[in-house]
């Protein structure tokens, strides 16, 4: 969808985010370069797929997965590409977003991958990653939930005591409506304020290594 289509500006787009698009694929280039190079190693050959959105006066948003994936010149897969900075942030995704490649793997007659990678931007150290396949909207197992100020108060009987000590680490856990956290919700100190953004998490049990997912492909 380009921006006209959207009815939206370029500063409405650009204020609701934390960064600039093109800020933000500075990173993703760095996880763009990792992934499309496992896979080259692997005999594997990559064409782009959808559309670059760094360029908000240009698009909106992306038409489904960043790769399509060939092996033999067959085309076995898309795979979309999915750089995070933080541990906290790895599996999380834009609701919307997996809701689009949930869609696009309905329409499409080979598997559709996310790819997460934890890197160090500044040095393209990969430190961490990951493949999911998308199947359906059952894969979220919860939401990303920005805790506040607020403050929280226990019984006494429900308080154990901590020894001065002990080498664990002790966290404060503060949130505006405790109540409605569920399990497999996560708590973060700030959620990207991204146009249509609902931050979920994805179920973990089924990320699968890199070398799995290749001999799979192949």
């Amino acid at each position: 969808m380009t921006l006209n289509e959207s009815n939206q500006t370029v500063a409405e787009v650009q204020s609701v985010r934390d960064r600039s698009l093109e800020e933000a694929y500075e990173v993703h280039d760095v996880g763009y370069e990792i992934c499309t190079r496992k896979l080259n190693r692997h005999g594997f050959t990559i064409e782009d797929h959808g559309d670059d959105a760094r360029h908000a006066d240009e698009i909106l948003y992306g038409d489904g997965p960043d790769l399509a994936v060939f092996h033999d010149d067959e085309l076995v897969a898309y795979m979309e590409i999915k750089t995070k900075e933080s541990q906290e942030w790895f599996g999380r995704c834009n609701k919307r977003h997996f809701t689009e490649y949930v869609a696009f793997t309905d329409a499409v007659d080979v598997p559709v991958y996310i790819w997460f990678g934890l890197v160090d931007a500044d040095t393209g150290i990969c430190k961490r990653d990951a493949f999911i396949e998308v199947t359906d909207t059952d894969q979220v197992t919860g939401s990303v939930t920005m805790d506040t100020e607020t403050e929280y108060v226990f019984l006494k009987s429900a308080i154990e005591h901590v020894d001065s000590t002990t080498n664990d680490e002790l966290l404060k856990v503060s949130h505006d409506d405790i109540e409605n956290i569920k399990r497999g919700d996560m708590i973060v100190d700030m959620i990207p304020n991204v146009h249509g953004n609902t931050v979920v998490c994805l179920d973990e049990n089924q990320f699968r290594s890199v070398p799995y997912i290749l001999s799979q492909l192949q």
